[in-house]
């Protein structure tokens, strides 16, 4: 990832320039704000070239280590890559090629 934006506590905005070949080129954003008690985290993966079965696959994912973020933060206790949810036999094949 490349730094392209940081404001601390407010704002990251990320450049992907190694991994996936779809990835690469696109941009991952975190938006961070206080509500009350709560803390809100807006993310967004922007960019794809096209709309390939991939990034429907990595939406899910984001989705899921986000709530793992929520459950570190909440108990201590979160599930990173590579203990998270698996999906599917599609996510164990791509990992290994």
């Amino acid at each position: 990832m490349k730094m392209l934006t940081l404001d601390p506590g407010r704002h990251v905005l990320w450049e992907v320039i190694d991994g996936p070949q779809e990835w690469i080129g696109t941009k991952i954003g975190w938006d961070i704000r206080q509500e009350g008690d709560w803390t809100i985290v807006f993310f967004k993966h922007q960019g794809w070239k096209e709309p390939v079965e991939f990034m429907h696959h990595c939406s899910t994912k984001w989705g899921i280590f986000l709530l793992s973020l929520k459950s570190l933060l909440e108990t201590g206790r979160g599930t990173p890559w590579p203990n998270e949810i698996k999906l599917d036999s599609w996510e164990e094949n791509r990992v290994a090629a």
